[in-house]
């Protein structure tokens, strides 16, 4: 999460950085990558911005959902065959709940390694008792496929900021590079001759 909050502190400086220019082109890629391209009339290059958009909220909406699709399964698992009150549990209890076929398998173990601080108390919600070990790795095996998803999920998000960024940086980019002719014909009235002046815009 520190490096999402970076990358949005990085962000920000850009925008109050870059204030002379195009804003609004700037200000819209933030929004939504493309969009900024799109106003100065890059149509293909926004297409592509909003292509990878879209495909990186498929990445997020999807991971996240199958990963609370999993989360629900093995709760539901574990408390039909480990007897087991997942209310309140945090994600460290779960793991320990797939590793060991009992509570007091799980203290004795902790014991042994002089790791009493580790060990639950009894008679205060945690105890469980697999009825075999084959549902103990099963539910252990949707418990790791709901974190890989839910990674995929937090991936995503990293993607969609550095997305945002990327896009930021094109549009400056675009500024610097795209220029215009403009050709201003003028008569003198001096002499029978045009003249033309030429202004770039950079």
């Amino acid at each position: 999460m520190k490096k999402y909050l970076l990358l949005m502190l990085i962000s920000l400086t850009c925008i109050s950085a870059q204030v002379d220019g195009n804003a609004k082109s700037k200000l819209q890629s933030m929004v939504l990558p493309g969009w900024g391209e799109h106003t100065m009339g890059e149509s293909e290059r926004a297409n592509n911005f909003f292509i990878r958009e879209a495909a990186l909220w498929l990445i997020y909406i999807g991971g996240k959902q199958t990963a609370d699709w999993y989360e629900s399964d093995y709760t539901a698992f574990a408390e039909l065959h480990a007897d087991v009150d997942m209310t309140g549990k945090n994600y460290l209890f779960v793991v320990n709940l797939g590793h060991y076929n009992s509570l007091d398998v799980y203290n004795d173990t902790k014991e042994r390694k002089r790791l009493v601080n580790d060990k639950y108390k009894e008679g205060e919600g945690f105890e469980w008792q697999w009825d075999n070990s084959e549902n103990r790795i099963k539910f252990d095996e949707m418990r790791i496929k709901s974190a890989s998803f839910n990674k995929y999920a937090k991936f995503s998000v990293g993607g969609l900021i550095l997305h945002r960024l990327i896009s930021f940086f094109d549009v400056i980019y675009l500024e610097r590079t795209n220029f215009n002719i403009s050709m201003d014909p003028q008569l003198s009235q001096t002499s029978n001759s045009i003249r033309i002046n030429l202004a770039f815009n950079f």
